[in-house]
Parts: C-alpha cells; sequence; structure tokens
C-alpha cells in the first residue's frame, strides 16, 4: 500500500458509546488515514464576548488530537464550539448535521464516566435515534461519536474503516416502502458530497440491504456516512445511524 493510501482502522466501538482503546490501531505513530488535513492543526485562540448558552467557548481552544478526531462525528474536530452538556451537544448534533426538526430529547444516560448516549425522537411516540456521547480533551467537553437507529443496522462501512468513491454500503432494514437514505458529509461542512439510497425490508420485516453509490471524496481525511428514514406521514427525517469514516487518499 502507497503512502498516500489511507489503512482501515479496526472497528473500536462496541455498539457505540462503549469507547476505551483510542491509540494507534497501526503502529506507525499517527493513527488516522492518509493525507488527513487537518492531523496537525496547532493551539489557536479564540476570544468571545457572548457564548451560546448550550456551549461554553473557553479562550484558548484546545485543538484534539489525531486519535481524537478519528471518533468525533459533531462539531467538527476543527470547530471552536464545545458542549458542556450532552443533551445540548446530541441536539444540535441531530438539527444541525442530520436534519430533524424540533426533535424530542431524552435525558442523558451514563456510560463508562466519560460517555454515554441520548435519544432522539421526530416526535412524542416516533422512533428512538440513540445518540453516542463522549468526552474529549483536557477541557472535557462533550461530542457527539456516533448515532444508531434500531431499524437500520449498517454492517458496511464499518466505524472508523477507510472509504472511497463509490461507497460500498451492507447491512439491514426496515423502512417505508424499504427505502434508507443515505448522505456522505467531509468533515468541516455540512454540504453534503454524495446522497443516495439503498433498499431494505418494509413493513414490519427486516430485510438486508446493499448497494453502492458514488460521492466527491475529499481524497484523504475524515467524515461520516449518515443512513436515514422518512416519516410515511410527512416526509420529515424519522430515524438515522451515522458511521464514522475515513477517506482513501490520492496516489
Amino acid at each position: 500500500m502507497s503512502q498516500g493510501r489511507v489503512r482501515a482502522v479496526p472497528l473500536l466501538l462496541a455498539l457505540g458509546w462503549a469507547l476505551l482503546g483510542c491509540g494507534d490501531p497501526d503502529g506507525d505513530g499517527n493513527g488516522a488515514p492518509a493525507d488527513p488535513t487537518t492531523s496537525s492543526a496547532p493551539l489557536t485562540t479564540t476570544t468571545t464576548t457572548t457564548p451560546p448558552p448550550s456551549t461554553v467557548a473557553p479562550t484558548t481552544t484546545i485543538a484534539l488530537t489525531v486519535d481524537e478526531r478519528a471518533f468525533v462525528v459533531w462539531p467538527f474536530p476543527d470547530s471552536a464550539v464545545r458542549y458542556t452538556d450532552p443533551v445540548k451537544v446530541a441536539r444540535s448534533f441531530a438539527v444541525e448535521l442530520v436534519g430533524f426538526e424540533d426533535p424530542v430529547l431524552g435525558t442523558f444516560r451514563e456510560g463508562d464516566g466519560r460517555s454515554g448516549e441520548v435519544t432522539v425522537r421526530p416526535s412524542a411516540t416516533g422512533p428512538e435515534t440513540t445518540v453516542l456521547v463522549r468526552r474529549f480533551g483536557p477541557e472535557g467537553s462533550w461530542w457527539v461519536i456516533g448515532s444508531v437507529a434500531a431499524d437500520i443496522e449498517v454492517t458496511m462501512p464499518a466505524p472508523q474503516s477507510a472509504v472511497d468513491d463509490p461507497l460500498q454500503m451492507a447491512g439491514r432494514s426496515r423502512a417505508f416502502e424499504g427505502t434508507v437514505e443515505v448522505d456522505v458529509i467531509v468533515d468541516g461542512r455540512t454540504a453534503r458530497v454524495g446522497s443516495g439510497f439503498v433498499t431494505g425490508g418494509s413493513g414490519p420485516d427486516f430485510g438486508p440491504f446493499t448497494g453502492s453509490m458514488r460521492f466527491t471524496s475529499p481524497r484523504g481525511g475524515w467524515g461520516s456516512v449518515i443512513f436515514f428514514t422518512r416519516s410515511m406521514e410527512n416526509g420529515k427525517i424519522w430515524e438515522a445511524s451515522t458511521v464514522r469514516v475515513g477517506f482513501i487518499g490520492g496516489d
């Protein structure tokens, strides 16, 4: 494999929030896909006078480590925004990145002391999307590391794996007319670099899905793939599973 290529990173999430091994999986000293454009970001200084109520914006924003960047879905790793409340970062992720409209948030459920989960529903009676959150950095701020929906089980891509264009997808699902939509997002921008769909089961029955989808690859760095369904009544986003991925770099 050439230096410009990414190595696939082993699956390190055990149903999302059991995130205990953020070391250097390749043993090559960097622990991230090749050619990440942000892997050596220096410390930055951000001054603000009126931070939003849901966040804390310290005068010194400490950059995430290379290992931490491999897991952070939201806010984007280079963002200066910091959340001290796990429920508020889950809501920001659901609304600003996934596209939920006025979601109903559950309470924070603690995991191992530095991680946990928050449920998101499209309505009071809608299905749950479990948003996985974790503290990172010496300031202990909260970040989203993925999401899991009971009706969308993704086996490909695996978390922290390396992907390329076209994106290969597999899993099983159940959704209205069997349709699961798919978006590819690159760190630093919410505009999608690829959108498509796969077809699984419909009604009460799970069905397998496989497929491939073209997208505009950044040729290095990190991003996320969001698998989501829509309500049969109003077309709003219903539930979502989100997978953190690295992008294979150029030769």
